[in-house]
């Protein structure tokens, strides 16, 4: 039987929007576009093909979604089913793809939760999200990945989404969950995360395209001339945040602060970059030639020195871009695609969906 897998990361599906009121913390409006994408495969399959979606985190942005009008920091299993709740509620279109992709014969689904997603770590959150996308049954054909950050195929492919690469993004995945002295399991959230919650969040609902920026050091850069007022503030408790959970947080504070030059290296600067991390990642693997992951929103598709693919899904959201090398160039809806042909082999790309072009679109808020 042939075999074909979609591979998407960094939707970050929100609450949704309402015509006419603006929602800062949403970032996926592809709903209909993601329902042609699966009923586009699902033309070109047949009884003997199998249909494979793999969901490489960050499908649900669960970090913005608000709670009482605030941000929860201590995320339990009740917390991250509202979250996700609302998210689904909120994107009707695209639960129903799924609803109907997955009761087709020979479809699946595999979810790997990435940082903005953690919350489906939850067992509460995976069968909420069953119950939504197989309401007439058949859940066993949605499986998460929950053990570690990577999916391994048996051809030679690894999956990940990729936050494992970046210090600040890191996971214990052996201790996903701490307990409060109130006796509450919470999620063990990295400082990265906890960044988001306190500083990136509400940043952009002042300014809703900050983390739709790459890279997001010249925006900053830019805002200090442009838009100095919130420059220097989001420089200011960026820095306060740091120093709060990464060097005094830990009864070991004296020892981190010497630490402090190699914790700037390795967390906030991070040299080589994302990519150089990942080069490096995949020539040391054994038995691997392919690589494929997301986090960062920037497509890749590299072959390297020694033949190994490394292959980057980037994102749906609408991003934009000030590098001098990308400046300009359309990124956006892209995804993995990888291919098992009845002869035998393998084949992966990278590809980017067009789709039926539609006349005209709502605009739910405008300036």
């Amino acid at each position: 039987m042939k075999l074909v897998r979609l591979v998407v990361s960094d939707l970050h599906l929100g609450t949704g929007v309402q015509s006419g009121k603006l929602n800062p913390l949403e970032d996926f409006f592809e709903d209909d576009r993601f329902a042609e994408l699966l009923s586009h495969y699902e033309r070109l399959s047949n009884r003997r093909t199998e249909i494979e979606l793999i969901f490489n985190g960050d499908i649900f942005d669960l970090l913005k979604v608000k709670l009482d009008g605030r941000w929860p920091t201590e995320i339990t299993e009740e917390i991250a089913v509202e979250k996700l709740r609302l998210c689904l509620e909120g994107h009707p279109k695209f639960v129903l793809a799924l609803r109907r992709f997955l009761a087709g014969a020979g479809r699946r689904l595999v979810y790997l939760p990435g940082n903005h997603d953690l919350d489906m770590v939850f067992a509460g959150a995976q069968e909420l999200f069953r119950r939504y996308v197989t309401p007439e049954g058949g859940g066993e054909r949605v499986r998460f990945i929950t053990q570690s950050d990577t999916y391994y195929l048996p051809e030679g492919i690894q999956i990940r989404h990729g936050h494992q690469l970046e210090h600040i993004h890191r996971v214990d995945y052996g201790r996903l969950f701490r307990t409060l002295s109130d006796g509450r399991k919470i999620l063990d959230l990295p400082w990265g995360s906890l960044w988001i919650l306190e500083v990136l969040n509400p940043a952009k609902e002042r300014r809703n395209n900050v983390d739709r920026i790459q890279p997001l050091r010249l925006f900053i850069l830019g805002s200090l001339f442009l838009d100095p007022r919130f420059g220097v503030r989001f420089m200011l408790t960026t820095v306060w945040h740091f120093l709060r959970h990464r060097i005094f947080a830990l009864r070991a504070w004296t020892r981190r602060l010497r630490r402090l030059p190699s914790i700037l290296r390795e967390e906030v600067v991070a040299i080589g970059g994302y990519d150089e991390v990942a080069r490096r990642q995949l020539r040391r693997l054994r038995g691997v030639h392919t690589l494929i992951l997301g986090h960062s929103h920037a497509p890749r598709y590299r072959v390297l020195e020694d033949s190994k693919v490394m292959m980057n899904t980037g994102t749906w959201m609408r991003m934009i871009n000030l590098s001098l090398e990308h400046l300009g160039q359309n990124s956006g809806l892209t995804y993995g695609l990888i291919e098992y042909p009845e002869d035998g082999g393998v084949h992966t790309k990278l590809m980017r969906w067009y789709g039926t072009q539609p006349p005209c679109e709502i605009v739910p808020y405008a300036y």
